[in-house]
C-alpha cells in the first residue's frame, strides 16, 4: 500500500531523488515519478510548483546546516571555534548534498522571506563567533563572508569531482581552513583579547 502523499513526504522525496541524481535533475515530472503519483497531484502539497520546491529545500538546508554549524562551535572560542565551524560545514556538504546545493537558491531566483531569514540564521554563526573578538561593524561581516565564501567554494569543487586525487583532499582543506583561521586571527586579535566562549544560538552584538 503506497504511502499517502503529504508535504513533508513530499519534501523527503525530492530531497532523496536530488541527493541521488543532482539538485539540477530536480523537477516535479522527476519527483512525481520517483514518488509514483501523478504530477497534478504534487501542487497540493506544493501550489507554487518546482518554486515552493526550491525554496521548502534552501530554507532546510539553511536551518539545518546552521544547526550543524552552531553545535559544533558550542563550548569553543577563536581559531577552534572557527576550525569547528567549518569543518562541520564540509561535513554537512558531503552528507546532504542535495540540501546543501539548496542553500545557493536564495542568490538564484528563489530568494523570499522565509529563505532570507533562514539564510541569515546560517551566516549568523560565523558573525557570532567573530563577535567575541574585535573585529566590529564592516569589517566583521566582511571577514564573515570571505569564510563563507572559501569554505562553500571548496565544498562545491569537491562536490564536482574536481580536486585530483593525487593529493589529499581531507589536507587541502585543512590547509585552506588554517589560512583562513590565521588571517581572521591576525584581524580580529581573538587569539590573545578574548577569552570568551561561544555558547549556542545568536549573540548580541
Amino acid at each position: 500500500m503506497r504511502k499517502r502523499l503529504t508535504r513533508q513526504t513530499t519534501i523527503d522525496g525530492a530531497i532523496a531523488y536530488a541527493d541521488e541524481h543532482g539538485i539540477d535533475a530536480l523537477s516535479i515530472s522527476a519527483l512525481a515519478r520517483h514518488l509514483g503519483v501523478a504530477a497534478p497531484s504534487l501542487y497540493v502539497h506544493l501550489p507554487g510548483g518546482l518554486r515552493d520546491l526550491r525554496i521548502a529545500l534552501s530554507v532546510k538546508g539553511h536551518r539545518d546546516l546552521a544547526d550543524r554549524c552552531r553545535r559544533a562551535a558550542t563550548g569553543r572560542s577563536g581559531a577552534d571555534a572557527l576550525r569547528a565551524l567549518a569543518h562541520a560545514q564540509r561535513a554537512y556538504a558531503r552528507e546532504h548534498p542535495a540540501l546543501y546545493a539548496a542553500t545557493t537558491f536564495a542568490v538564484d531566483g528563489y530568494d523570499d522571506d522565509e529563505v532570507r531569514t533562514a539564510a541569515d540564521e546560517a551566516a549568523a554563526v560565523t558573525t557570532d563567533i567573530l563577535a567575541v573578538g574585535a573585529l566590529t561593524g564592516a569589517a566583521r561581516v566582511h571577514a564573515a563572508r570571505g569564510i563563507r565564501s572559501a569554505v562553500q567554494g571548496f565544498c562545491a569543487l569537491e562536490a564536482a569531482g574536481l580536486f585530483a586525487l593525487r593529493v589529499s583532499v581531507d589536507d587541502s582543506f585543512a590547509w585552506l581552513v588554517d589560512a583562513l583561521v590565521t588571517k581572521t586571527m591576525e584581524a580580529t586579535a581573538l587569539s590573545t583579547g578574548a577569552t570568551a566562549v561561544w555558547e549556542s544560538g545568536p549573540q548580541p552584538t
